[in-house]
């Protein structure tokens, strides 16, 4: 059976942990040359390792594939320059760009800080636009010389688009990255290139974090973090095929839309659209729209349509992922 990425390069950011690295190496299994971008950081952002993408590497080369390692900082733009043109230096392209780097603080609207916004901004949405420029620009040279091929695929999160309240600078900026993602897929569409956010629902090292005391009480009780024995369909290794698939050649009438990856199955997210529209012909008549509002934009809406209520503002909500052995 061919490979479904036969000579094509990739850069996977957050590769050197969970649903990076699963990528990084069904990437390399399907004849990609891959490099493994990761700072080796905490899931708050702190700290730094050459280890988690070094290590990557060194298994994608003992299953005989090709693979290096970056450790630049996605987030400073001449790293994310750096990061494209190491692709570029080592075997001639880029053909396919992956962003799942990210980090992670729980907050709700009221107890959020300029900080936590900062540290989330500057990885998430600084660092998707920093590396998808820089890839934008090889691409444009590329099909300009007639060799037109790209693939950017970037991470949003449920948080962002169901509006998870206790994530709330986090949920901001993955909603931030739907919204480039779809400017990135209507400016690159002529290029040969596509764009696409995938969400997922694999237990990782951030939900971990999400799950803070959870996660204490059972590394206290097994000495092991709950994500390291979560069930096997909740494992990141489930979400990397759609990714492959989204990277290949065989998607190339895909762009700008959103997929996920869950247990036991895949989906494609509905896109905004106007469900309702009124029209009027001339200046808005206050007691005319208030009159007409219930029934022509207000049916059938209700409180009760939000996903993830609140009980207090002081009580975490704490939705979405699932139970380990």
């Amino acid at each position: 059976m061919a490979e479904k990425l036969q000579d094509k390069v990739a850069i996977v950011t957050g590769g050197g942990r969970g649903v990076g690295r699963e990528v990084a190496l069904l990437f390399a299994q399907q004849g990609a040359k891959v490099v493994v971008a990761d700072l080796g950081v905490e899931v708050d952002g702190s700290g730094g390792s050459t280890g988690p993408a070094q290590a990557v590497v060194d298994e994608i080369a003992a299953a005989g594939g090709q693979a290096i390692a970056n450790t630049g900082d996605v987030s400073n733009w001449g790293d994310a320059e750096a990061l494209v043109q190491a692709a570029v230096d080592e075997w001639g392209k880029l053909d396919i760009l992956v962003n799942v780097a990210g980090n992670f603080n729980s907050n709700n609207i009221v107890d959020c800080t300029p900080d936590q916004l900062e540290t989330l901004f500057r990885v998430h949405m600084q660092g998707t636009m920093a590396t998808s420029h820089f890839a934008a620009l090889h691409w444009q040279e590329r099909s300009e010389r007639g060799d037109g091929y790209g693939r950017l695929i970037n991470f949003t999160s449920d948080s962002g688009i169901g509006g998870v309240p206790d994530t709330f600078t986090y949920a901001g900026v993955k909603a931030g990255i739907g919204g480039l993602t779809r400017a990135a897929a209507n400016a690159l569409v002529n290029y040969g290139v596509t764009a696409n956010c995938m969400t997922h629902g694999a237990h990782t090292r951030m939900a971990d974090n999400y799950n803070v005391e959870t996660t204490a009480d059972y590394e206290r009780e097994t000495g092991h973090l709950p994500h390291e024995d979560t069930e096997d369909h909740r494992k990141p290794k489930h979400v990397a095929p759609l990714i492959l698939y989204l990277a290949s050649p065989q998607a190339a009438n895909i762009t700008g839309r959103i997929f996920g990856a869950y247990p036991n199955k895949y989906i494609r997210w509905s896109e905004p659209e106007h469900d309702r529209v009124v029209e009027y012909d001339g200046a808005w008549d206050i007691d005319e729209l208030f009159e007409m509002f219930p029934e022509k934009l207000g049916d059938g809406l209700s409180l009760d349509d939000l996903p993830y209520p609140m009980e207090s503002l002081d009580k975490p909500v704490r939705v979405g992922f699932g139970k380990v052995k």
